[in-house]
């Protein structure tokens, strides 16, 4: 069977045994200021995440395969979805059986297009500042910070609750939302890759950075 692209949580991301990790964002910014302190900004992109990932120790066996999956995306050239291991669950549905099955989807924008509203969430279900969410638009994949906690309606919709980063062109209502195992598609970064170092049948040290592929 073919290697397939973007990789799958289970064909990567569930495999890792993840020590460490720095959940980042890297802002594509130009500052300039004065001498009284006063600074402007203007954002020259979006705002990327960014990982760095630390790997525990493992048998060889299992680094040899963690490093021919990485190898086999030919550096920057494919991607993979990968979830934050801190946020892999709302904080108020640490296992995921509160949401279950529901099919949840975008119900509303605000106005300052860093803002939305879900539906289809159970009666009461609450949303964290921090939660993580995936939506897909267009054969892209938005990654999104919950910025306020907020509480389903008896009829499982939110109010309108601030989002970072903004929203993508492209969004719209009825789009699908993704809260359990939220991942965000992304590249390894060149030159990144550490395979780690072996000694008798364990490797240690192994490490690698990601960045969000739009």
């Amino acid at each position: 069977m073919a290697v397939s692209y973007p990789y799958s949580l289970p064909a990567f991301a569930d495999l890792l045994k993840i020590s460490s990790i720095v959940w980042d964002i890297q802002r594509n910014d130009e500052l300039s200021g004065s001498g009284d302190g006063r600074v402007w900004q203007a954002e020259l992109a979006p705002p990327l995440w960014t990982g760095t990932v630390t790997l525990s120790d493992m048998y060889n066996a299992e680094a040899k395969q963690i490093a021919a999956r990485i190898r086999k995306l030919h550096g920057a050239q494919e991607a993979l979805f990968l979830y934050d291991p801190l946020s892999k669950y709302p904080q108020a549905d640490p296992d995921g059986t509160k949401l279950g099955a529901a099919s949840v989807s975008v119900a509303a924008f605000g106005a300052d297009n860093a803002s939305l509203s879900l539906k289809g969430l159970p009666a009461g279900y609450r949303l964290t500042v921090g939660d993580k969410m995936q939506v897909g638009y267009g054969g892209r994949y938005a990654f999104l910070e919950i910025s306020e906690t907020v509480d389903a309606s008896g009829q499982g919709i939110t109010p309108v609750f601030g989002v970072f980063p903004h929203l993508p062109a492209g969004f719209a209502a009825g789009l699908g939302v993704t809260l359990l195992l939220p991942a965000c598609k992304c590249l390894v970064m060149p030159g990144s890759h550490n395979p780690g170092t072996a000694s008798g049948p364990i490797t240690s040290g192994a490490t690698f950075k990601i960045i969000q592929k739009k």
